[in-house]
């Protein structure tokens, strides 16, 4: 792997660290840099700005996520399994990646301009989530797989939001909440 290389992926891994522990507004490119042990004329290098960086590295957040949940639910044979099998994962991945919430919802919350390119990283992973669901929903049979899918992502939204105000001793039970209310959604939707 080449030097340049292997700077722009150690500035996205520590973007991804630095703005998901310390949050994007209150976290200039210094602090990524020294993270990441290049000069600032180093990620100015790879990068036009903050927002790229941070858009970046938002998208290496997603792809490890999706990798992961892609694996977790090619684990579960029955297709009606799957839309609960989510919540699962999303404990999981709480236990291990999951302090402040969501990474996505955390930076939206920052970030007001809906051009800017941290918002439309914020959309595209909330439009992949949906699509997924959307699909584990019409699998697993349920009576309208869009309006199950989007409730769906109201309660893994609503973990996000429960993290963050109460802290990551909050989502084990929060994801267990959510849990037990899609199961009674999806009941319903079959």
């Amino acid at each position: 792997m080449s030097p340049r290389r292997s700077a722009r992926n150690q500035l996205i891994e520590s973007a991804e660290d630095v703005f998901y522990n310390r949050g994007f507004g209150a976290t200039g490119v210094d602090a990524v840099a020294q993270e990441a042990g290049v000069s600032k004329p180093t990620l100015y290098a790879h990068f036009s700005g903050k927002s790229e960086l941070a858009a970046t590295a938002l998208r290496h957040r997603h792809g490890e996520a999706a990798a992961e949940l892609d694996e977790w639910l090619a684990g579960v044979s029955d297709p009606g399994d799957r839309p609960l099998a989510v919540f699962a994962w999303l404990a999981h991945r709480y236990e291990r990646k999951g302090g402040r919430g969501c990474a996505f919802l955390n930076a939206a919350a920052e970030v007001v301009d809906p051009e800017d390119p941290v918002r439309r990283a914020v959309r595209e992973e909330k439009r992949w989530l949906r699509e997924l669901l959307t699909t584990l929903c019409a699998q697993a049979g349920t009576a309208v797989p869009e309006l199950q899918a989007s409730q769906l992502l109201l309660l893994i939204d609503g973990v996000a939001g429960r993290v963050v105000v109460e802290g990551p001793q909050a989502a084990a039970r929060a994801v267990a909440d959510a849990a037990d209310a899609a199961a009674v959604l999806l009941a319903g939707a079959s």
